[in-house]
């Protein structure tokens, strides 16, 4: 009896010393999220993660030999502040296991059609993990009486989080759209125990890819991402780019953001704090700087209804780790939906067989008074073309405005390489790229090249289509 009754003594100040421990691990996440920007994410990952997960079983159902378990989630309850309602996020989460999976590593898709959950499932022989609704939609902020979804309620968090950084760290959308996906993570651990399943590769489009590369940086279960067209890093140089390609003006696509007013709030102190938590780069120097080296598939559209095709430049370089680029040619912002498939499959049998990705390494040089460009590539491609636009009045190429890429076959060299000259003595400006395709069906390019690179336009581009035009500069 007397053992029992040290054992349960034990037993408590064990307990106590764990919960004292927690706490005081609470208590210094805050603490550094409050002198450091670049822990918000990953502190309010840690918070959710003490909880216990809330989750339930849906159905099982099989679709040519592929077992589809469906379960519905609540990921959290988010209101910083009391500022928005519903509180609550309440997602579908799939789980789609194909004969034979592999063990160890799973793919998570955010917001990809059961199509090509299963496709990719059947192709790659992995587990694919498919979660759909976020961000959470009608959200209402503040006393608006207005649901907000997809960019506009990013923006509107983005306005109401600079009028108080302090007490609204948790506030920018992407915040909690990160969590969800490592919430995810959390649910497909305990429901595929069987596989081992504890590492994940995360891939989104648009806003869900933004999603994408933070929850890359701030969970370490992530150890590879593809995000497609998403073309946000080093977010203020992005957007300078933005605004002179269209004249000192902005894509209408921008419009969500416009309305809330961040153009003209881009040099401001607590911009500059939101680029702590939202842009990528801007990890790097941090604690999670290695969190950024992880394998990662950039996948953008040539013709994206939002970023300019050469945005890369500002930040594909600087990028450590093991990268890989491709710009899908002739396709919008939403038309990229068309390329997930293609993309996913070989990157994730290359992942997963550890197979090294392609290399495109790029070298601009100057020969007889004329710009040029050196393409290696570091296995042997079965195909490489020169994909090129041109804009005959404006340094504009989106899809929308009736832009179109064509295609010139690239004769590949004896020593791997090829040659692409950067010269363009017409009128407007033109767009080139490398495009080489390798034997598994991976696609890897060089960045946007723009001749003229040194002159930008000085009026707005014609918009006579709905998805070409701009809105007014208001400075930058």
């Amino acid at each position: 009896m007397k053992k029992i009754y040290v054992m349960i003594i034990s037993l408590l100040f064990i307990s106590t010393e764990t919960f004292a421990q927690t706490n005081t691990s609470d208590a210094a996440c805050k603490g550094e999220s409050a002198n450091d920007a670049s822990n918000v994410i990953s502190c309010y990952r840690q918070q959710l993660a003490a909880q216990p997960l809330n989750y339930w079983f849906m159905s099982n159902q099989s679709y040519d030999g592929v077992e589809v378990n469906r379960y519905q989630m609540i990921s959290q309850s988010w209101s910083p502040a009391g500022l928005v309602s519903p509180a609550a996020w309440k997602e579908n989460v799939t789980i789609a296991i194909p004969p034979h999976p592999k063990s160890v590593r799973a793919l998570i898709a955010v917001d990809i059609p059961d199509a090509t959950l299963l496709d990719v499932a059947k192709r790659t022989s992995t587990i694919v993990i498919s979660l759909q609704t976020i961000p959470s939609k009608d959200l209402v902020y503040q006393n608006d009486n207005k649901p907000l979804e997809e960019d506009d309620s990013i923006a509107r968090t983005w306005k109401l989080y600079m009028a108080d950084p302090v007490d609204r760290e948790q506030l920018p959308l992407h915040v909690p759209m990160a969590a969800s996906i490592s919430q995810t993570i959390r649910l497909a651990k305990k429901e595929l125990i069987k596989w081992d399943i504890n590492k994940f590769i995360v891939t989104g489009a648009s806003k869900r890819a933004w999603a994408t590369w933070l929850s890359g940086i701030s969970d370490p279960d992530v150890d590879a991402i593809v995000p497609f067209v998403i073309d946000v890093l080093d977010t203020g140089k992005i957007m300078a780019n933005m605004y002179h390609s269209y004249g000192g003006n902005w894509p209408i696509a921008f419009a969500p953001y416009y309305n809330q007013g961040i153009d003209q709030a881009t040099r401001t102190a607590n911009f500059g704090k939101l680029m702590k938590i939202e842009d990528p780069l801007q990890y790097m120097g941090t604690a999670y700087q290695s969190r950024l080296a992880i394998p990662k598939y950039i996948v953008n559209a040539s013709g994206d209804d939002f970023f300019v095709p050469d945005n890369t430049r500002y930040y594909y370089d600087k990028l450590p780790g093991i990268k890989s680029l491709r710009m899908a040619p002739n396709t919008g912002h939403m038309g990229i939906m068309g390329f997930i498939d293609q993309s996913l499959v070989p990157f994730v049998n290359r992942i997963q067989d550890d197979r090294p990705l392609p290399q495109v390494i790029t070298a601009p040089y100057r020969q007889e008074n004329s710009n040029q460009l050196d393409v290696r590539f570091s296995e042997k491609p079965v195909k490489v073309v020169r994909w090129t636009a041109t804009n005959p009045v404006a340094r504009d190429f989106r899809f929308a405005c009736g832009i179109k890429y064509a295609a010139t076959p690239l004769e590949l060299s004896s020593t791997n390489s090829v040659e692409m000259p950067l010269v363009y003595n017409g009128p407007g400006w033109q767009a080139s790229f490398v495009e080489a395709t390798f034997d598994d069906g991976y696609i890897a390019t060089s960045q946007v090249y723009i001749t003229p690179d040194d002159k930008y336009p000085t009026v707005a581009p014609p918009g006579d289509k709905a998805g070409c035009q701009t809105l007014p500069g208001r400075g930058l």
